[in-house]
């Protein structure tokens, strides 16, 4: 990994940082809120393998866009800017809420009732939640990993 580019080295080691996040994120959220009714082991499996590998990309798409509008892929490593902190909220509330309304309208899984809801709407405030909390959080993992290891 020494001879790969800088910004090839953060794009991969943010993307592992997030497997790990989503992976444990996803099984413990869908445990405790969502319910997927008439799911059998490997048709749950498989959806689950899915909602992580989307969230892996949502988390990619973040970085590919905070890096094409600093014009810089390693501009995590610094101090962010508060147009960094703004597209990162816009764009994990935007997106969470497009994938939890066309997963409830397909029926692709729903609520328990312990899900709290985004007041005035039926989209679960976990979710939200959870890629406000996750996606920063995966790339202060990342730079604190890539400054111990490769700086």
């Amino acid at each position: 990994m020494e001879k790969m580019p800088k910004a090839l080295k953060l794009f991969l080691l943010y993307a592992l940082v997030q497997l790990v996040f989503h992976t444990i994120g996803e099984y413990t959220i869908c445990g405790i809120f969502y319910t997927m009714e008439g799911q059998g082991f490997l048709e749950h499996q498989l959806l689950m393998f899915s909602a992580i590998t989307g969230d892996v990309f949502i988390g990619l798409g973040l970085f590919l866009i905070l890096a094409f509008v600093n014009k810089r892929s390693d501009w995590f490593l610094d101090k962010w800017e508060r147009k960094d902190i703004v597209i990162y909220l816009l764009y994990s509330i935007l997106i969470s809420f497009y994938f939890e309304i066309h997963a409830l309208h397909t029926s692709r899984w729903g609520y328990q009732t312990d899900m709290p809801l985004v007041p005035g709407t039926p989209i679960g405030l976990v979710p939200v939640l959870y890629l406000i909390i996750v996606l920063p959080l995966a790339l202060i993992v990342t730079k604190k990993i890539y400054q111990s290891k490769f700086a």
